[in-house]
């Protein structure tokens, strides 16, 4: 006779082992239901927030300024609205793949700066798009519109506030093989030595040297960038301001090459 004292016992509290599994794969599903989620309405707000700023400053200007603000206003609300159609889905188990195509980048970097008005002339923080004319890059245009809005928006609040000798964003990049590598540098006071270990991390503390921010926009431009199969990584930061470097590797349709050919870049030169 079976010792029943001995038998495991697959009952707990009524309810079986294979329903407790069930369960915590329901939580685990719904946590990264909303964490995507989250990204989407961190992107919005980001776009929205410009064009709610256009739009107050189209109520209050001259029919010049009308006439410059107006397209940014109509580009931003363009891209809210596409960013809210092609994204819903955004989780791990449905994301559109990047629809890729090759074009030259300084006009890109130009909308960028135009979204986020630091195309204006004598404006606070000075603007530098030092992309020439003939480099191209291959991937999404607007994935990689996102993930360059995040790193210049974040450029724009490290410079917030008095006390700095100058403030200036730069947007650099080259073609290196099989590839294109972007700088995105500011003169800030750099990123944090506590933010350091988690950098592209979403919600894993703050990321600014006042303290605040969540790093959710570096999460963002880190999934974009390696849904090309490439990188992004912290060139330099702390006291000498910051420099985040993207490198997109062609596709293989593009380059001609086999599949597993990167682009190869600097890992980040910050200490742990």
């Amino acid at each position: 006779m079976t010792d029943q004292s001995k038998a495991p016992d697959k009952r707990m509290n009524g309810t079986t082992m294979r329903d407790v599994g069930n369960r915590l794969n329901g939580q685990a599903a719904t946590r990264g239901a909303d964490l995507a989620t989250r990204k989407i309405n961190h992107d919005l707000r980001n776009i929205l927030t410009c064009a709610q700023l256009l739009s107050d400053r189209l109520a209050q200007v001259d029919d010049p300024t009308v006439r410059r603000v107006a397209p940014k206003l109509a580009a931003s609300l363009d891209r809210a609205i596409t960013l809210c159609t092609t994204s819903r889905n955004d989780d791990e188990g449905s994301r559109k793949l990047p629809q890729r195509q090759r074009f030259a980048l300084a006009p890109l970097v130009t909308e960028v700066a135009n979204t986020l008005d630091l195309d204006l002339d004598h404006g606070e923080i000075g603007w530098i798009n030092k992309v020439a004319a003939n480099v191209e890059v291959d991937a999404d245009p607007d994935d990689l519109f996102r993930a360059l809005l995040n790193l210049c928006g974040n450029a724009i609040l490290a410079l917030e506030g008095p006390g700095f000798r100058y403030k200036e964003i730069r947007v650099d990049a080259r073609r290196s093989g099989t590839g294109c590598i972007i700088d995105v540098r500011d003169t800030g006071l750099g990123v944090p030595a506590t933010a350091l270990k988690h950098l592209f991390r979403s919600s894993q503390g703050a990321t600014r040297p006042d303290g605040s921010g969540s790093g959710l926009g570096l999460a963002i431009a880190a999934d974009l960038v390696r849904a090309h199969g490439g990188d992004i990584c912290l060139v330099h930061g702390l006291a000498e301001g910051a420099c985040f470097r993207i490198t997109i590797p062609d596709s293989p349709a593009a380059s001609g090459s086999e599949p597993e050919a990167k682009v190869q870049a600097p890992r980040a030169l910050a200490a742990e």
